[in-house]
């Protein structure tokens, strides 16, 4: 695959991730999750080396909630108690509230980046939530970062930190959709982050 279409296919997947964990999907998101066209994306990712297992198993979570009876309100209830709910019934989706991490100097870094991309959180959002840090990923990749600038920003603002948060989902969220949703992106990530470091 072409490296152009290779980068275009990786920031796809930050920012698929990205919107899926900012906040409760509405009746349009889970439409157009229902739509064949995402069906096929979410297929796709078990063809990523080393996603295949996580990539069936959120597949089929993803089919599970789209059939539920009330599927966006029982959807926003999962989220709210899982990334919404302080511990020790939710998950802080905060980089800032887990060990390994430097808060301060990260979110400065952050915030930096943030300027440079364009990419101001909305409503005040803290800079080191899961999706702000998704969606700035996205951001790298496409304004064309260099491997050493992305691979810096995998190693220190989302491998320090979401491996302990995607097992935390695991043992708090109930359904299992947003648990396994967090453990493909994570196991992506982790393969990205070899990707870089071989491409260096």
């Amino acid at each position: 695959m072409p490296l152009d279409r290779v980068s275009s296919k990786r920031a796809e997947v930050y920012q698929w991730f990205a919107q899926l964990l900012h906040q409760e999907l509405t009746d349009r998101q889970l439409e157009q999750l229902d739509s064949r066209e995402h069906r096929e994306w979410v297929a796709s990712l078990a063809a990523i080396p080393g996603m295949s297992e996580n990539a069936v198993a959120f597949e089929r979570s993803h089919e599970h909630i789209l059939t539920r009876e009330d599927r966006q309100q029982e959807l926003a209830a999962d989220y709210a108690t899982l990334l919404l709910t302080g511990p020790p019934l939710g998950v802080s989706p905060y980089a800032g509230h887990y060990p390994h991490t430097s808060p301060a100097e990260s979110r400065l870094e952050m915030r930096r980046l943030l300027v440079r991309y364009q990419l101001a959180p909305v409503e005040s959002e803290a800079v080191d939530h899961i999706a702000i840090q998704l969606a700035l990923m996205a951001a790298l990749i496409d304004g064309n970062a260099s491997r050493e600038e992305q691979c810096h920003f995998v190693h220190t603002h989302l491998m320090s930190w979401l491996p302990v948060f995607s097992n935390s989902c695991a043992t708090r969220d109930k359904e299992g959709f947003y648990a396994t949703a967090v453990r493909l992106i994570v196991g992506f990530i982790e393969q990205d982050e070899i990707w870089l470091t071989g491409e260096i």
